[in-house]
């Protein structure tokens, strides 16, 4: 019954510790106690100071004092059926000696009655009334509890860690593709097998990635989850009653002492291992070609000019027109510099993979009248932009000591525009590099300082995903993850600061 519960809190505060009975002209006693006058009046009756039976505190019998309101509540709760409140009744009570339970044992974690505590069992034993003990504990729950909220954060920042060790490994096996196929390009015709081979390969290795990457999300969540139930549980118990923060308290602290993180290992060994092995395979293949590369070269030369003079000009049509209906593009296609995007103050290399920065001082009027993209840095665009898919760059920084740089990724109305107003043109993801560490932005916010130096930073991004990733080019390390969603096509970005600085893109 709903009033079942107050009845029984009732009826306990108005029971006599000593005759177990309703009070029957209840008094209270200095120490704050009540009992029977009869009951209470029977202890020690040939002395004027007895010992309270709760609590062992020394009173005088003259100072008894009536208490009419607990005499009012007495007769209330005998005239309710005890049906009502004999189930919870029974809880509170010892099995034993069916005396009402006042202590705790803290030797067995037990609850104890007067006769308990005088027992041979328990008298060497540390009791304490149930509430004292129920505080004591208290401090400690409070204590664990936030122990196990740095747990938490520490798991979360290493989970998140993990996460993006796993994302610039992926990173990696597609920027591996990427150089296959340029690799492949200049001789496909007799490398199909080969390349063929090695793509599976790290297609597998990619596909092993992603599975590697649920398997690491789903253990660190799963003891995330075992960890909050735990420290929730204990939580709960700091809002129940004291008999229930009591009840196996010590099985729920030794549960929260004994948590530990166990951390799976982000990317396998075995993993890396295949990762390093088609890699080392690929520049073995690379390395045994180039000899043949450059004698093919020539002797092709002579043999393309022979046949392209054998042919007439419809001769001619006809093969130019075959070869564009035959020709094969890659899944990925490198990166190059936009220069119809660029700042002017900005050089290019005939290739379009390195640009430089050199400042023109005649030019400043003109920058001030326009201001440009992105300031203090001078921008451009890389080409081609990406709506699906993923696209995969290494960018090398180099220039003298002290400048800055940005790489990432920015929107499409970013092109040609000359406000200063950033966020109202378009949007952008990037690192800030400078000479002491590196600083992940965006329009909205700037993240923490990274302390980490960077001499050539790759980048990957999942256009279907919303995943940005940034990773150290040269020791293969992750470096930030941006996780969002675009709306439409998004763009490589480069952007310079100190003169004589430049950036050279790979593959």
């Amino acid at each position: 019954m709903a009033g079942q519960p107050l009845a029984c809190q009732l009826q306990e505060e108005v029971t006599c510790p000593i005759c177990m009975e309703i009070l029957q002209d209840p008094v209270t006693i200095d120490c704050g106690h009540n009992f029977c006058l009869q009951c209470i009046s029977q202890v020690g009756k040939t002395s004027e100071k007895i010992q309270c039976p709760l609590c062992k505190l020394s009173v005088n019998k003259n100072t008894f004092r009536p208490n009419k309101l607990l005499a009012s509540l007495a007769e209330k709760i005998q005239s309710m059926d005890p049906a009502d409140i004999q189930a919870e009744k029974e809880d509170s009570r010892c099995q034993r000696h069916k005396e009402k339970l006042h202590y705790f044992c803290e030797q067995d974690g037990a609850f104890l009655c007067v006769v308990c505590r005088d027992s041979k069992d328990h008298k060497s034993h540390n009791v304490t009334l149930i509430d004292e003990a129920a505080q004591n504990y208290k401090v400690q729950i409070e204590s664990q509890a936030q122990d196990l909220g740095q747990k938490d954060k520490k798991i979360i920042e290493e989970k998140k860690q993990g996460e993006g060790a796993i994302w610039a490994f992926r990173a990696q096996v597609d920027l591996e593709k990427l150089k296959i196929h340029e690799e492949f390009k200049l001789l496909r015709q007799r490398l199909d097998e080969e390349e063929s081979f090695l793509l599976s390969r790290l297609d597998w290795l990619e596909q092993q990635g992603a599975k590697q990457l649920r398997q690491y999300v789903t253990v660190t969540e799963k003891q995330l989850n075992s960890l909050r139930k735990l420290t929730k549980s204990l939580k709960i118990r700091l809002q129940s009653s004291s008999m229930e923060l009591l009840k196996d308290i010590k099985d729920a602290l030794s549960r929260g002492k004994e948590f530990q993180f166990l951390n799976p290992n982000p990317v396998p060994e075995d993993l890396e291992k295949k990762r390093s092995e088609a890699k080392a395979r690929h520049e073995s293949i690379i390395k045994t070609l180039t000899e043949l590369k450059d004698d093919m070269n020539a002797e092709g030369k002579r043999d393309k000019s022979a046949f392209m003079n054998s042919l007439n000009k419809e001769e001619k049509e006809s093969w130019s027109l075959l070869q564009k209906n035959n020709s094969v593009l890659p899944t990925s296609v490198p990166v190059t510099l936009d220069k119809s995007s660029a700042d002017p103050d900005l050089t290019f290399s005939q290739d379009l993979k390195k640009v430089t920065l050199y400042i023109v001082a005649g030019k400043a009027s003109n920058r001030q009248a326009k201001p440009r993209p992105f300031y203090p840095f001078h921008c451009v665009r890389g080409s081609p932009g990406l709506s699906s898919g993923r696209q995969v760059w290494e960018a090398e920084i180099r220039g003298p000591s002290g400048g800055a740089c940005i790489v990432g990724v920015v929107t499409e109305l970013a092109r040609g525009s000359q406000s200063q107003n950033v966020s109202a043109q378009s949007y952008i993801w990037a690192l800030r590099i400078s000479p002491s560490g590196c600083q992940p932005f965006t329009n909205c916010k700037a993240q923490e300082y990274l302390q980490v130096c960077l001499k050539k930073v790759g980048v990957y991004v999942n256009h279907d995903c919303g995943e940005v990733v940034f990773y150290d080019a040269i020791t293969s390390k992750h470096i930030y993850t941006f996780q969002t969603s675009f709306d439409g096509k998004v763009f490589p970005l480069f952007g310079l600061q100190v003169a004589c600085s430049h950036i050279t893109l790979s593959p």
